[in-house]
């Protein structure tokens, strides 16, 4: 009995230190994990090899640094951007198993670029660094992502003396926005008169004063977003949306992307400008404007549908989410030129039971026209199907309802292939869709009415049914390996080497060691087209398996995650809020154009 017990706690012993190593391991930075190397080569106990500076960081409060250490693995070198004017450290990045000759091109390099380095003792290296470092943390400006990497090459910031007298001027951060302009963008935009004292709403109105307070907190908000903190994250978002960080032609365009940056656009650190406003403002901000200026995160985009204008408010139908709401202008109704039975795009956000224009909006006069009608409606119906986020978005029966109806094509889908995913080549696979929706279709009966859907469309239009064949993908036909897969929640989807995918799971011990099994598994994993579906599949039907390969897996490319729901988190997190893709249309007369389209 007693030996047993000690196996028992030697088990336990070894379990134990195998999670430590595993925690130990999973809270590293993805670079070392990925390159264990670079752990040891950044080791600011490694002789320093150089440490350089361009010669007029001085003059123009601008700093490159350069510094080398030698290592068992070559040398290991750490480079940073210090904007001493601006926000402190700008970039920080390195590289490791250098060369001398990599340095002297490195050298050549910058003076060929007009930046000439100079040597520099360590402590002014570190001093500039961890001076930036703690710049840029006094006024909220976004650090380099890697930071924390590189400046392990550096000793210790307990150690060194920081002096901030160098960075900004008078004491404060200054932003070049022009060759022959120089903002100080700290001046502060906003009145704390306008946050202190709650927003005044009743049930039936807003009051044009307190219309006007919102008003000038909004405008409060978009001179915040405005402030060199958030520069690179507002040119990435430009680069994202335009191709390009220059403004566009078109002004409307322009108002609808600074609105959708300041109040959705999720910024490098993670938060959004709202919340960083709020916190920034948190000591003389009121819980109830608080409230109010987080609640504009919750943005209503979309086609609406003017019903009635009464008492200075506008009574909307938003023809895509198909809800109805009561919407007041912070400017006067005069400006706004529309009237009852016109379309409005536009974007909207809560005032408690209420809601505000934010941003532009755009008209379309209807004059009783029906043909603008039908037009309108018909391209309601063409961005629900293309942004089924704003079509779920503030209606839950429709949500409910779009759920139910993909439900009712996974029945079908199993109904049809007696199973939910069917396997073949690409042709095959294509020839078992379509043949699969001519049964939906043409085949299956209503059980209310006994008529198919085909019958049902030429009994109401009047017109014949046609089919709506589908072709795959190049890549798809020619594959000789694709999965046809159905969920009760995304409907069908279509995969590559989707057999070898779950051959990789059932059979491990045959795929060990394989490069084309880990490009297959990883490209899975990270691929954006390919959700969290047949992982959790693979992870149900052989949950051992599935762990010792995702250990191998992880080992192989760096992570640790073999628990399905932290790698879903790490790789796959959108898979936790999935929405229908399956968008049903409620407004019958919406229904009846959208049927008459091809």
């Amino acid at each position: 009995m007693s030996r047993k017990t000690n196996q028992q706690k030697r088990a336990q012993k070894r379990k134990k230190v195998r999670k430590q190593q595993k925690a130990k391991q999973s809270s590293k930075p993805k670079m070392f994990r990925k390159e264990p190397v670079l752990e040891e080569a950044l080791n600011f106990r490694h002789p320093l090899v150089e440490c350089l500076v361009n010669r007029d960081w001085k003059e123009g409060k601008f700093a490159s640094i350069f510094v080398l250490r030698d290592t068992p693995v070559g040398l290991v070198l750490s480079g940073f951007v210090v904007d001493l004017a601006g926000p402190g450290l700008k970039d920080a990045w390195g590289n490791y198993g250098l060369s001398y000759y990599d340095v002297e091109k490195l050298k050549s390099k910058a003076a060929a670029d007009g930046v000439p380095l100079v040597p520099c003792e360590l402590t002014l290296a570190e001093k500039i660094v961890y001076g930036g470092i703690s710049w840029s943390k006094k006024w909220g400006f976004k650090l380099p992502k890697e930071y924390k990497i590189w400046i392990r090459i550096l000793g210790p910031e307990n150690e060194v003396e920081i002096d901030l007298e160098s960075f900004g001027k008078n004491g404060k951060p200054l932003l070049i926005l022009d060759e022959d302009e120089i903002y100080d963008v700290f001046e502060e935009p906003v009145d704390p008169e306008i946050l202190k004292t709650n927003i005044d709403v009743n049930p039936d109105s807003i009051a044009a004063d307190t219309l006007n307070r919102i008003g000038d907190i909004k405008s409060a908000l978009i001179s915040f977003s405005r402030g060199s903190e958030f520069r690179t994250d507002f040119e990435a978002a430009m680069q994202e949306q335009f191709g390009s960080a220059e403004r566009p032609d078109s002004e409307d365009e322009w108002i609808a992307f600074q609105d959708r940056f300041i109040l959705e656009h999720e910024l490098e650190s993670g938060e959004t400008v709202v919340q960083r406003f709020v916190n920034r403002y948190k000591k003389v901000m009121s819980e109830d404007v608080r409230q109010l200026v987080l609640g504009w995160q919750f943005v209503i985009e979309g086609l609406f549908e003017v019903k009635d204008i009464k008492e200075a408010a506008v009574l909307m139908k938003n023809l895509i989410n198909e809800r109805d709401y009561r919407v007041f202008p912070t400017t006067s109704m005069d400006e706004m030129d529309v009237d009852p039975g016109d379309f409005m795009y536009a974007r909207i956000v809560p005032v408690k039971e209420h809601y505000v224009f934010s941003g532009h909006a755009s008209t379309f006069k209807s004059d009783g026209n029906e043909d603008v009608k039908t037009t309108m409606y018909k391209n309601a119906v063409e961005i629900q199907m293309k942004s089924p986020k704003m079509a779920f978005k503030d209606n839950d029966e429709k949500l409910q309802k779009g759920r139910e109806v993909v439900r009712e094509q996974y029945d079908d889908f199993v109904a049809y292939f007696v199973n939910d995913e069917v396997l073949g080549t690409g042709k095959q696979i294509q020839q078992q869709y379509n043949d699969y929706f001519q049964y939906r279709y043409f085949e299956k009966k209503n059980p209310e009415t006994g008529m198919s859907i085909a019958v049902t469309y030429e009994r109401d239009t009047g017109k014949s049914y046609r089919f709506p064949k589908m072709k795959l993908p190049r890549d798809v036909l020619k594959s000789k390996d694709v999965g046809m897969i159905c969920d009760p929640l995304e409907g069908i989807s279509f995969l590559i080497d989707y057999y070898r995918f779950i051959d990789i799971f059932k059979r491990p011990e045959s795929h060990r060691d394989r490069e084309d099994d880990i490009e297959i598994v990883m490209g899975y994993l990270e691929s954006e087209g390919v959700s969290d579906v047949p992982f959790r599949r693979v992870a149900q039907k052989y949950p051992d398996n599935f762990k010792k390969a995702m250990s191998y897996f992880g080992r192989q490319e760096g992570f640790s995650y073999i628990d399905i729901d932290q790698l879903m988190k790490e790789f796959k997190p959108d898979s936790f809020n999935k929405l229908p893709t399956i968008v049903p249309i409620l407004d019958s007369e919406m229904s009846r154009l959208a049927r008459s389209e091809k």
